[in-house]
């Protein structure tokens, strides 16, 4: 009997057209481009009359669903420690020891005041676990919720504010709480009984994380490595995980029909799988908490059943729209959630390409016994590059990296499958009646996952573990990208020509390379740019030139060592419709704010050359980038006062501090500073973290300061105070790099006093994202936010 066939994927239905209409209009509210392009090339490759019209209605009821809903005006009342009571809404785990309370009906009773929506409350190492229901008293000090805000780079904001939360609160370590009462939770008693049973190590800090989606114990240096070893989706809740839980029904049917054959003529093995399924199925969606992916994949195969019973044909691509309508009708908000997205579209890539693959694969199986296990290990790679290939573009957007250690899936997801997994839920099973056996049921399963550990850290160490920075595209991009693979899996099973997919094709890689071809054309269009980077209450400045020359003066940073901006914004930022390349990358001073980013970028891209004054400190971080440029392959040049650092023909930066006499320590008043010129035009001024007796000294040098753009010293703070820099420098624009609701309480008001009076309109990065200026010839500066867009001077 030949095996059951996977059907080729066939233009989609109507209802399926609407689906996707609907899907758009969700999205359009983020993503308005892209979406609007999808919506057009969907219906102009599949959509005719009624079937048109019906997409255009549900585009319609994805524009009223997916509306965000208004922000409420902030109270000063919330920006200060106060005495709060509200009730845990929901908690989400993260690794590192981490959980983030989402709580509602948060007051303060001391005020009487009512915060509006709900509050995010972040907690490191925190003392106790609530569970959803349950009611408490704290101090808080609850701000504004504000997340990074750069050109081409995601921004959780947005997708806090979907859900109505619109302020978030900080905590560490032990902090005096007043819990009410516990309610009984036999999930949250399972998952304590589990996390009593593990083994203190990596492995089984996993077995939490793949039975119930706990990430609490996994420290970030693991997942680090397991995310450049392309095995992020391995311990992440997903159908993946759904699909192998599915397959113990498919092995009970297997051996049932072997121990009685005769329930096969009551009903088919694939109807019997299908029903001893459904327990583990249901169990896992409700042990790992109903995520996105779950829930998505349990559509699917509750569709799939549907199909089946009925004995109708049944088509993948039916199960995938099915699910993605059920969620996004009851939730709209979850079209915006980051894993269900990857799901689907991995998912995309199966239906797309796995039938044709499967096709020339299928007499492998049939060859005897020797081809079996081959079919199988190429089964499983096909099955890893399909769903790859799919999400590469998101991949890249969201996480701005690519890795080559896909084959690595080859070795784990078969040890994943056949051991670990069937291992942690065999413990589960004992825990409940026998904990010592279950106990070391778990060390097995954590011991897989410890030696897959033991095998990443020595290729980390060989240096074989590296994932890359690559370019990151824009929507037009992705949205060509997706075309091209739809019309690429219709030209790959087509019998015979296909005019209609070829033009598709070619519209697909005409929208791919259309953006590119513009950034190019900057040189034509001799524009020189300036990025002010939102990098928190700390600062980073790009400079790119007409030819693309790009210079990367200070990398943010902060002082929490498990946020890395290089990698988190600096990077990404860089990237976005650029290759990761910097010409030049200069280093204002030692100080954690400009430095801890840059390390990221000196590792990861292509450096031209390092620049910085050649004074360290005592620090660690001052420690490491010495080791680093002990260890560099590109030139290490040190800056001082009368320096010319030519970017391009034209377009220049003059060092004007520190002299070349400073010495000593490192420190604001030896910052490099900087002032960039085009043609003779001062365009802006970057002083570093100099205060008063440095600009002084700056001041006495006679030195032009003109620039249309002045980076205000020290973020803004009264230090750096110096009404004559001001009026020297003669800026229209002046910039504080800083964090929202910072506690140094950058910029100063006497400092946007002062520049106000002498004619710079102020902006920070706090309240406008990051600020971006562009020169075209003799014009003046076009300046955009990106929190809001085009900015005028008053």
């Amino acid at each position: 009997m030949s095996p059951t066939r996977i059907h080729d994927p066939v233009a989609p239905l109507p209802w399926q057209m609407g689906v996707a209409g609907y899907l758009c209009g969700i999205l359009a509210w983020v993503h308005a481009l892209p979406a609007g392009l999808a919506f057009v090339l969907a219906a102009l490759a599949f959509a005719r009359g009624r079937s048109l019209a019906f997409m255009v209605v549900c585009l319609g009821a994805g524009l009223i669903a997916g509306a965000p809903p208004a922000k409420p005006a902030q109270e000063d009342v919330w920006s200060i420690q106060t005495r709060v009571l509200g009730v845990v809404d929901e908690v989400r785990t993260h690794p590192g020891d981490r959980i983030s309370i989402v709580a509602r009906n948060v007051i303060a009773p001391d005020t009487n005041a009512t915060l509006p929506g709900r509050l995010l409350w972040s907690w490191t190492y925190p003392s106790t676990v609530p569970v959803p229901g349950q009611s408490f008293e704290a101090r808080l000090r609850i701000r504004e919720l504000r997340s990074r805000a750069n050109f081409g780079v995601s921004s959780s904001e947005a997708y806090w504010s979907r859900q109505r939360i619109w302020h978030r609160a900080y905590s560490r370590g032990d902090i005096p709480v007043i819990w009410g009462e516990r309610k009984t939770s036999v999930r949250a008693g399972l998952l304590e009984l589990v996390s009593s049973l593990v083994p203190e190590t990596q492995g089984g800090a996993t077995v939490p994380a793949l039975l119930f989606g706990d990430r609490r114990l996994l420290d970030p240096a693991f997942l680090d490595r397991i995310r450049r070893a392309g095995l992020s989706h391995s311990l992440a809740l997903s159908g993946l995980h759904l699909a192998l839980v599915a397959g113990f029904g498919m092995a009970a049917a297997w051996a049932l029909g072997r121990i009685h054959p005769a329930v096969l003529l009551v009903l088919p093995r694939r109807k019997l799988a299908m029903l001893l399924a459904l327990p583990p199925v249901l169990t896992y969606l409700w042990l790992g908490n109903y995520t996105p992916s779950l829930l998505r994949a349990s559509i699917m195969l509750a569709a799939l059943s549907l199909h089946l019973f009925a004995g109708s044909r049944s088509y993948p691509q039916d199960c995938l729209f099915a699910a993605v309508a059920v969620l996004t009708i009851v939730n709209p908000d979850s079209a915006h959630n980051l894993s269900l997205q990857l799901s689907v579209l991995a998912v995309s890539g199966l239906v797309l390409f796995m039938p044709a693959v499967s096709a020339r694969l299928a007499p492998l199986r049939e060859g005897g016994a020797i081809w079996k296990p081959v079919h199988a290990m190429l089964s499983l790679a096909a099955v890893t590059c399909c769903a790859n290939i799919f999400i590469l573009p998101a991949q890249v957007f969201y996480f701005s990296e690519v890795t080559g250690h896909l084959w690595l899936n080859l070795i784990w997801l078969p040890v994943l499958s056949m051991a670990v997994l069937p291992l942690c839920f065999a413990g589960l099973a004992l825990a409940l009646v026998y904990p010592p056996m279950a106990k070391v049921i778990f060390l097995l399963a954590a011991q897989g996952v410890d030696v897959l550990d033991q095998g990443l850290r020595m290729l980390d160490a060989a240096g074989r573990l590296a994932s890359m920075p690559v370019l990151r595209p824009c929507g037009t991009q992705m949205v060509g990208y997706g075309v091209v693979m739809v019309a690429g899996s219709v030209l790959l099973t087509a019998r015979r020509s296909q005019p209609r997919a070829l033009l598709f094709l070619g519209l697909g890689l005409l929208l791919m390379t259309a953006p590119l071809l513009w950034n190019e054309a900057r040189t034509m269009r001799g524009e020189v740019e300036v990025t002010v980077l939102d990098t928190g209450m700390s600062q980073a400045v790009f400079v790119r030139g007409k030819s693309g020359a790009t210079v990367l003066v200070d990398g943010g940073g902060g002082w929490s060592e498990d946020y890395d901006p290089g990698r988190a914004v600096v990077g990404p930022a860089l990237t976005w419709m650029h290759p990761p390349r910097v010409d030049a990358v200069l280093l204002s001073h030692m100080h954690a704010d400009h430095l801890r980013g840059l390390f990221y970028i000196l590792d990861a891209f292509e450096v031209g050359w390092f620049g910085w004054t050649g004074l360290a400190d005592q620090t660690k971080d001052s420690e490491r980038l010495l080791a680093v440029l002990a260890d560099n392959p590109w030139p290490v040049r040190r800056v001082r006062a009368g320096e010319r650092l030519v970017i391009e023909p034209g377009l220049w930066l003059e060092a004007l501090h520190p002299p070349e006499s400073e010495a000593g320590v490192s420190n604001n008043d030896s910052s490099l500073v900087l002032r960039l010129v085009w043609n003779g035009r001062g365009l802006a001024l970057l002083p570093g973290d100099v205060e008063e007796r440095a600009l002084q000294r700056i001041l006495m040098n006679k030195a032009s300061l003109e620039a249309e753009v002045l980076i205000l010293p020290h973020h803004g703070s009264k230090s750096s105070l110096h009404p004559r820099l001001y009026a020297l420098a003669e800026a229209s624009w002046a910039v504080a790099a800083c964090g929202p609701g910072n506690r140094f309480g950058f910029p100063h008001p006497s400092v946007v006093n002062a520049c106000e009076a002498a004619g710079s309109k102020v902006l920070t990065t706090a309240d406008h994202g990051a600020v971006r200026f562009r020169w075209q010839g003799a014009n003046a500066a076009r300046v955009q936010s990106a929190r809001f867009g085009e900015l005028a001077p008053d």
